[in-house]
């Protein structure tokens, strides 16, 4: 009876295992399949790894040693069972060739490895997307394939609604919309230097300063040598909205405009001429024959010390500088250029004093390609240093003068880079517009690249960087802007018993350092979005728009047409008709007038000649009355310096 109630009570768990084992035996193929997925799951891992597997890797373990016995090699527990329960019909289920079995695990093998080589790096993929980083890792280096998702974009603004003086002088938008002011003062004391290439907005910024410059009652003076398109419209209406005036001059153009030499003294028009014909030393063997150019200019510039209103056309045709057209050929050639630009050779013409006393703007067009005009605008700069240096600066304030010097390479000289350092306590601050630090290299032979570099960098505080092109300026400008620490990141990656990399759990970070502002940054900037550079503050990022004016018409000052007829010309060096003439005048001499030659020689109509004349051919002409050769013996020496 006991043994009866055990038996009733144990066969569930009987009949459960042989319904698991007959499961095992109908699903062989199904086993075998699955043992060839998951064997390898056993067989790949080191020892170590087996002893430290997680549990559900076990499980895994134990399933995949059920399926390889009763998929792969299901025969031989079958034949085992059989003999231990020989007789019943419950195991006596046919077992399929090994052969199919074995194909069924080779597969499965296949499997896995396939499925293991596409989806391990999918998962890692979705692993690192889920880890979320420690908030104490500093910031990285930047990526130029993702830089411009940490750059501000460009806004669309009128800046006349953000135009406040009290305020200070509006510099553009935060990243945020929120305008940002300078003091006036401030802008007012320290020079600016605008970098960026071509199209990146360095000529909105500057007409977006120089507009309040003029409502703020400065003096501002452009020297534009490229002729901006819109600029001079810009000034124009900033000048009727500040009741100032306001002066084109194009020395372009053959009207007679201005007198860049009116009330000069003698030294200052002898300091004009070095930094005009760079006359200064330059270090070189070519220094001894300066030195007479030099005494040249100091000579020539006397001339003005009795003639106070006096051009440098003047000064060219007067007795000295014609004198010397044959001995200091370089000092004469360069005054002869000048004195042919009516734009400056004006008496009574545009003084640029009067900007100096009344305010308002001088817009000056200039060239990039004629060196008349590029060492006009040379001459330009540095009298304005000399105007700025005249001024009593004991009486009282002096007007505040702001001199924007576009395309700054046309622009340089010797005199007007010493100048930059002492030019803002003459009450003058200059800004500079430029592409590239490769502008401010190409400077004159008299200056030396690094030392304008140099010097453009320390006297410019005020730094508007735009989209950089050249990878060198880049570099040039994220130095400048200082370093910061971030953390350089390190992983391990190992490569799988499939032959796929895996990147560890574990990753290494370690302090480094990057620049604030870097290269990548400063070469993909947007259009119209700067990073400033200040002695006051880290560089930050300003955002611009255009101010939009209407076109009006621009007239040249011109001195009036009947001044304009008394101006004298230019004397030629020149006369090619000379020969012609002596040679004419000679034969006039000769011969009295009479009766025509076939050579076009008149002879006496009453007289017969003593002898009986040549006939001449009509070609050698000029050559019919020249004197006879010279003896070979007698003949000069090319190098016969006996004059």
């Amino acid at each position: 009876m006991l043994f009866d109630r055990l038996s009733y009570w144990l066969s569930p768990i009987v009949n459960s295992a042989l319904w698991f084992f007959e499961f095992l035996q109908t699903h062989q193929m199904i086993l075998a399949l699955l043992s060839g997925v998951m064997l390898p799951f056993i067989f790949l891992h080191r020892k170590d790894e087996h002893q430290n597997a997680p549990f559900w890797k076990k499980l895994i373990f134990g399933f995949s040693m059920l399926c390889f016995l009763f998929g792969t090699i299901a025969p031989v527990p079958v034949w085992f069972l059989r003999r231990m329960y020989a007789g019943r019909d419950e195991v006596a289920i046919p077992v399929l060739s090994w052969s199919i079995l074995l194909a069924f695990t080779a597969a499965g093998l296949i499997t896995h490895i396939l499925l293991r080589r596409l989806i391990s790096p999918e998962l890692d993929k979705a692993k690192r997307n889920l880890v979320k980083k420690t908030g104490m890792e500093r910031d990285s280096r930047t990526d130029v394939r993702s830089v411009k998702e940490l750059l501000p974009q460009a806004l669309d603004y009128d800046p006349f609604e953000y135009i406040d003086l009290s305020k200070g002088i509006f510099i553009g938008l935060t990243k945020n919309g929120e305008p940002q002011y300078i003091p006036i003062k401030e802008w007012q004391s320290q020079h600016a230097d605008i970098i960026g290439t071509t199209g990146a907005g360095k000529g909105v910024v500057t007409g977006i300063l120089l507009y309040q410059s003029i409502l703020a009652d400065e003096g501002v003076f452009v020297l534009d040598p490229k002729n901006d398109e819109w600029a001079p419209h810009l000034y124009k209406k900033a000048c009727e909205d500040a009741g100032k005036p306001f002066v084109l001059i194009d020395l372009n153009k053959q009207e007679y405009q201005m007198n860049l030499i009116d009330g000069i003294t003698p030294d200052h028009l002898e300091e004009l001429f070095v930094a005009g014909f760079s006359l200064a030393e330059k270090g070189e063997a070519a220094d001894f024959y300066r030195i007479d150019d030099r005494k040249a200019a100091r000579t020539a510039a006397q001339f003005v010390q009795t003639n106070p209103n006096a051009t440098i056309r003047d000064i060219y045709n007067g007795a000295y500088v014609q004198g010397i057209g044959e001995t200091i050929k370089a000092f004469h050639g360069k005054t002869e250029e000048l004195a042919m630009l009516n734009s400056i050779n004006a008496p009574g013409g545009f003084a640029l004093k009067e900007i100096f006393d009344k305010g308002g703007c001088c817009y000056i067009i200039g060239s990039m390609r004629n060196s008349k005009i590029i060492t006009a605008q040379r001459m330009i700069l540095v009298r304005l240093y000399q105007l700025a240096e005249l001024r009593d600066r004991v009486a009282g304030s002096i007007r505040p003068i702001a001199i924007f010097k576009d395309e700054v390479k046309y622009h340089l000289s010797k005199p007007a880079l010493e100048g930059l350092g002492a030019a803002r306590d003459k009450g003058v601050h200059i800004l500079m517009a430029h592409q590239s630090i490769a502008d401010l290299r190409d400077c004159p032979a008299d200056l030396n690249g690094d030392a304008v570099v140099g010097a453009v960098v320390e006297n410019c505080k005020f730094k508007l960087v735009y989209k950089l092109q050249d990878p060198d300026t880049a570099e040039w400008v994220a130095r400048m802007s200082g370093t910061i620490l971030v953390d350089d990141e390190s992983r391990k990656v190992k490569t799988t018993v499939v032959l796929t990399e895996k990147i560890d759990d574990e990753r290494m970070i370690r302090q480094a350092e990057s620049y604030y502002i870097d290269a990548n940054m400063l070469q993909n900037l947007p259009k119209f979005v700067s990073y400033i550079f200040s002695a006051n503050t880290l560089a930050f990022p300003s955002l611009i728009a255009p101010m939009k004016v209407k076109k009006q018409p621009l007239e040249i000052f011109t001195v009036a047409p009947a001044l304009a007829a008394t101006i004298p010309d230019v004397k030629p060096v020149l006369d090619f008709d000379f020969d012609k003439e002596e040679a004419a005048s000679a034969a006039k001499e000769t011969i009295p007038p009479g009766i025509i030659t076939s050579a076009g020689i008149e002879l006496p109509v009453a007289e017969k000649p003593e002898k009986t004349l040549p006939v001449i051919d009509p070609h050698e002409e000029e050559w019919a009355f020249s004197s006879p050769p010279e003896p070979e013996g007698e003949k000069s020496s090319l190098l016969d310096f006996d004059f």
